[in-house]
């Protein structure tokens, strides 16, 4: 995303160094916060998100849940039926 969007905004702001020793600057501070946040728009897709692989979610929520269902604590942790569900419905899609 960052090499089709490049021409679309305006990633000319240098880097500040600022050494162990240095206060930093309200100016440091504001170029490099306006740096980043033209970096994270030009990775931002069209619809507004941030495309990227996360798997995490996907590799540890069934064992949680098989775990609270085993130990029959899923009604405690997950208190309303919404919850259930919609774990119930993630690792149906996900697996």
């Amino acid at each position: 995303l960052l090499k089709e969007n490049k021409g679309k905004f305006d990633l000319s702001i240098p880097p500040v160094k600022i050494s162990d020793e240095e206060e930093v600057s309200y100016e440091a501070a504001t170029a490099t916060l306006k740096r980043a946040v033209r970096f994270y728009s030009t990775i931002q897709t069209e619809d507004g998100h941030w495309a990227g692989e996360m798997g995490g979610p996907m590799f540890f929520t069934p064992p949680l849940i098989f775990t609270l269902y085993i130990t029959r604590t899923l009604n405690t942790i997950l208190t309303s039926p919404e919850h259930i569900r919609e774990s119930l419905r993630f690792m149906y899609c996900h697996q």
